[in-house]
């Protein structure tokens, strides 16, 4: 999974390099568009940024789109997050938070650290994700992870080399130039490597010397609740999709990258169903509108892919106890 503030993000990037129209039949492809995007929070399945980045590399000819957007990352976008790992006092302690609060914004994958005698090798494994697309993701990798040593050792700074899974012998040039160091092909996963005796450089920033968040703190900052459960996962992303009415379970598996049954198994050992998930998230969808806004009941209805108001109005009632109105009238008098 990867964080809807990172994949906004990207489609920032993308917006400023090739037309919009481009981005929009790439958000499409991957299952989303612009207006699930927007003021929303949690996350989006890994997979669709990979597949959104590679129809747009596509489109306009660019092998190496994912390097140079991971070049031009801001890696400021992840707030909390990026405040968390940067204020360390030194890089080494930064690198390892990073590590431990990965789950923030790609939760499923992971920071792995692997010492040489001479250097650590910082790369980011994303759990064998092979889809469509990941090569540009890959290439992106080391450039974000780049972004924590430069606030450390200066923007000059380049790692002694980078590793990438796989890259074909015409490609190589291009990324080490991009990249700026020798580039190390068939690795296990994208990283970079940093010299040992660099661990000890000290916070150019001076932080202040206060109590350290915990990881649980960094979540309330970032107002979400990472999970590795499959069913938190899919109500999250139904949070996003419902903008659109985009409720189905064969549509939701193939965001996953899963078959649906093999989606309805996983939820039955965890002891649940994909209409029982889908029940409860288009009436917390539904409580949110009754409450924050005045929309018609019968528009609220329509905007959750309801044809008939009156089948909302029923099953609304039969999981809330209470009509849409009685709820409504309710909660404003509170």
């Amino acid at each position: 999974m990867v964080n809807l503030v990172e994949l906004t993000h990207v489609v920032d990037l993308l917006d400023r390099r090739v037309p919009r129209r481009i981005v929009d039949k790439g958000l499409a492809e991957a299952g989303l568009d612009r207006a699930m995007l927007e003021g929303s929070k949690g996350f989006f399945p890994y997979a669709a940024e990979a597949i959104l980045v590679e129809f747009v590399a596509r489109a306009v000819g660019d092998r190496h789109l994912g390097a140079r957007v991971g070049r031009e990352f801001d890696y400021m976008t992840y707030g909390a997050y990026s405040g968390y790992v940067l204020s360390a006092p030194d890089l080494g302690t930064a690198l390892d938070r990073g590590r431990r609060a990965m789950l923030f914004i790609h939760p499923g994958s992971e920071i792995v650290l692997r010492q040489s005698d001479t250097h650590l090798i910082v790369g980011r494994d994303s759990a064998g994700l092979s889809v469509i697309g990941h090569r540009h993701l890959d290439e992106g990798a080391p450039f974000v992870i780049s972004q924590v040593a430069y606030h450390f050792l200066g923007v000059e700074w380049r790692p002694d080399w980078v590793e990438l899974p796989s890259v074909l012998d015409s490609d190589l040039k291009d990324l080490e130039e991009l990249t700026g160091t020798t580039v190390r092909t068939d690795c296990e996963i994208p990283s970079i490597a940093i010299r040992l005796s660099d661990l000890a450089a000290p916070n150019p920033g001076a932080p202040e010397l206060h109590k350290p968040l915990s990881l649980a703190e960094l979540g309330v900052l970032m107002e979400i609740s990472p999970t590795q459960k499959l069913a938190k996962i899919i109500a999250q992303l139904l949070e996003v999709t419902i903008k659109k009415k985009v409720t189905d379970e064969k549509t939701v598996a193939r965001l996953l990258a899963i078959s649906p049954r093999t989606m309805q198994r996983a939820l039955k050992a965890e002891g649940t169903s994909f209409r029982d998930i889908r029940s409860a998230a288009i009436e917390k969808k539904a409580q949110s509108l009754l409450v924050e806004t005045e929309t018609p009941i019968a528009d609220i209805a329509k905007a959750l892919g309801y044809s008939d108001v009156r089948a909302f109005r029923r099953a609304f009632k039969k999981s809330s106890g209470r009509s849409p109105s009685e709820f409504r009238s309710g909660r404003s008098l509170k």
